[in-house]
């Protein structure tokens, strides 16, 4: 919320409402599903924290490999779709005026990876272990990496450098909370559920390239053509 306020108010400020429109858009669908994903974190954290104050170690790490790896089963084959599907996610949520956010909508769909990768470290082991400091240091840091990067990209890419820049922020925030929290646990997805998910990846893009091809024989690519001829219209 904070990286999207702040990208809100530097493209109002360097921009025009135009790009501050395309770029709400983009962050909403996200976010939408950001929430949708992340019910995973949310329900889990209890228990999770459960078992660190209990001194559980064993079975605390192999709950936490376990959603670890379940939320990047679930998060990479997403981000795949709205890399593929961008522009008909933009047109069918919003309309063809708006296609041109599905630039910034493809790089917030990347940024949900690591977005939901930093939110789980930093919710399953740096608040249960007491860093509380340590999760306020890393959120500042990627707020300043952020907001800078927001005033070198903002003038060239406009919303897709603000997309870019919360793409970014969200690594930073990722990384800085894993190596906090690995003294804590180590929690990298294991390697042969993160093979099955790159090969989900391939498949959803596959399917999804597929979809964007034959759009134009579905209920979507009905109103894909309206939004489209009621753009032609208008122009």
């Amino acid at each position: 919320m904070l990286y999207v306020s702040a990208d809100v108010a530097q493209l109002g400020v360097m921009t025009s409402d135009y790009y501050v429109g395309l770029y709400s858009v983009a962050s909403k669908v996200t976010a939408l599903l950001k929430q949708l994903l992340g019910a995973v974190i949310v329900v889990t954290v209890p228990r999770l924290a459960c078992l660190y104050g209990q001194k559980d170690g064993e079975f605390f790490q192999k709950l936490a490999r376990q959603i670890a790896d379940l939320l990047v089963m679930l998060a990479l084959p997403a981000a795949c779709a709205l890399f593929a599907l961008g522009e008909e996610v933009v047109i069918l949520t919003a309309d063809l005026d708006f296609a041109p956010a599905a630039g910034s909508m493809k790089l917030l769909g990347l940024a949900l990876v690591f977005s939901l990768l930093g939110w789980f470290y930093m919710a399953a082991v740096l608040v249960p272990a007491r860093q509380k400091r340590a999760a306020l240091l890393a959120i500042s840091i990627a707020s300043v990496v952020n907001v800078s990067l927001n005033f070198l990209l903002i003038p060239a890419f406009k919303e897709a450098g603000a997309a870019l820049a919360t793409l970014l922020a969200d690594l930073v925030t990722c990384l800085a909370c894993y190596f906090l929290a690995k003294k804590s646990a180590r929690l990298l997805p294991s390697g042969k559920k993160l093979a099955s998910s790159l090969l989900a990846c391939l498949y959803v893009t596959g399917s999804c390239w597929n979809l964007s091809v034959e759009v134009d024989g579905s209920k979507k690519g009905e109103i894909f053509v309206k939004n489209r001829q009621k753009a032609l219209v208008k122009r």
